[in-house]
């Protein structure tokens, strides 16, 4: 165990810690906090067109009062969940700017925030580029069509959650673009006494010049070859996409995230909210569009993270009705209402879990074995696919019915990975509640 620790210390936390620490991939994190409110209120909303499927013997009376007004409340689904990539687009251009104001203080965190908006939105156009003349495309198919060069389904298809990865990138490129006009003093400078907002919207107007131009120039030699940022980028985007709706994939991702917890490290932080989330993110709008991705949503905090990463709420409860230790008693009378809304800090950095070899193992473990159970359940059909957006904190078994839409099975998933978590890690946990409780007496 000693020699598993030193060699997560020396050779893979250096790189990890240097990659979470970079500008982008904090402001990335940060944008992804920020677009939560948005899936939770486009998710309410989604919930009332499913309850129908949640309480089929009132089906009847919903079809005939409130799903009657679908048309009007589903505008919020469409505005939140349907447009989520210009939140990612704008909270990242905003937050990576903002950093970046601690060097230089002429830089304005909301102008960047639009300068990105402004480069995303000119991917959003298909054009392509033959015989000498460009044509916006036109294109009609079953699920949806492509007018004067925008892909329309329910909506604007690109500002969904397919559109995320290009709104991210574009946001880091228009951001570089405008601190280069700033840092070289290519910009247009008011005299004093011109109202701020006058002189932040002239200033901003060179560095718009420039990524208009550049966004032209990329997009003209896309459409060349008959394809654009969006496009080029899906090819490796499928790959990860494939990595996340595999078994295999999602289990090497677990035992990732909870390596780096075991050596102290957010994991979750590094992994999952920057990485992963957009991902899961993009099979939510497929799903609710009728796809059938495993892994989609708050899938991880529905079956997953039981309590937080590590799936620990099973440890939580054996520290309250089993420990012996007063160590442990009190820790889980003190862990456990955090618990119940996966909040888990307490255990990992209070038990610890960090650096223990009595609990590290079964910290690793469980996530895994609770992967497995929850794959194959949904693969089998044995429980419906995620289809709503839920708050992380739900609380074991309300999460997984909601983001299923109702489906009374998931919680019987949910409750069945809890108890399996607390047979896992019942055995490490006498061993290391018998040392503590052994320390305790003798000291007595």
């Amino acid at each position: 165990m000693n020699a598993v620790f030193q060699f997560l210390e020396t050779k893979l936390m250096p790189p990890l810690n240097k990659v979470a620490n970079l500008r982008f991939i904090r402001a990335i994190m940060q944008a992804g906090v920020i677009t939560v409110p948005f899936t939770i209120v486009g998710s309410i909303f989604l919930i009332i067109n499913n309850l129908p499927q949640i309480i089929p013997p009132l089906a009847p009376f919903f079809e005939a009062t409130i799903l009657k007004f679908s048309p009007l409340y589903s505008v919020v689904t469409t505005m939140s969940i349907g447009s989520i990539a210009l939140f990612y687009c704008l909270a990242t251009a905003y937050y990576l700017t903002d950093s970046y104001r601690q060097d230089d203080a002429k830089l304005s965190s909301f102008v960047g925030a639009i300068l990105g908006l402004f480069a995303f939105l000119m991917t959003i156009v298909q054009v392509d580029i033959s015989n000498g003349s460009a044509q916006l495309i036109q294109q009609t198919s079953e699920t949806g069509m492509i007018y004067n060069g925008i892909s329309l389904g329910g909506w604007v298809t690109r500002f969904g959650g397919i559109g995320i990865f290009i709104g991210i990138i574009t946001a880091v490129i228009a951001t570089q673009i405008y601190r280069f006009c700033s840092l070289k003093n290519i910009t247009i400078t008011m005299p004093n006494g011109v109202p701020d907002g006058v002189s932040k919207a002239f200033a901003s107007l060179i560095p718009a010049i420039f990524i208009a131009v550049f966004m032209v120039i990329v997009n003209a030699i896309l459409a060349i070859f008959h394809t654009d940022l969006h496009g080029i980028l899906s090819k490796p985007f499928e790959f990860v996409k494939d990595l996340t709706g595999s078994w295999l994939g999602i289990v090497v991702i677990m035992l990732l995230i909870h390596l780096l917890w075991a050596v102290g490290v957010h994991g979750t932080s590094i992994i999952k909210n920057s990485f992963i989330n957009p991902i899961l993110l993009v099979a939510l709008t497929e799903n609710i569009d009728g796809a059938s991705n495993i892994f989609a949503g708050d899938f991880v905090n529905m079956y997953i993270f039981i309590g937080g990463a590590g799936s620990t709420l099973g440890l939580v409860l054996l520290m309250v009705f089993v420990a012996k230790s007063e160590q442990l008693k009190v820790l889980g009378r003190a862990a456990i209402l955090p618990g119940l809304f996966n909040i888990n800090e307490p255990v990992i950095f209070g038990a610890p879990i960090v650096y223990n070899p009595y609990l590290i193992i079964p910290f690793i473990i469980t996530p895994i074995i609770n992967v497995t159970i929850s794959y194959f359940a949904t693969s089998m059909d044995l429980v419906n696919k995620v289809i709503t957006g839920i708050p992380w904190i739900s609380p074991v078994g309300i999460g997984a019915f909601l983001g299923t839409g109702g489906d009374f099975r998931a919680i019987i998933i949910a409750f069945i990975n809890l108890f399996v978590s607390i047979a896992i890690y019942y055995p490490f946990f006498k061993m290391y509640d018998g040392k503590l409780y052994a320390e305790q007496t003798g000291n007595n």
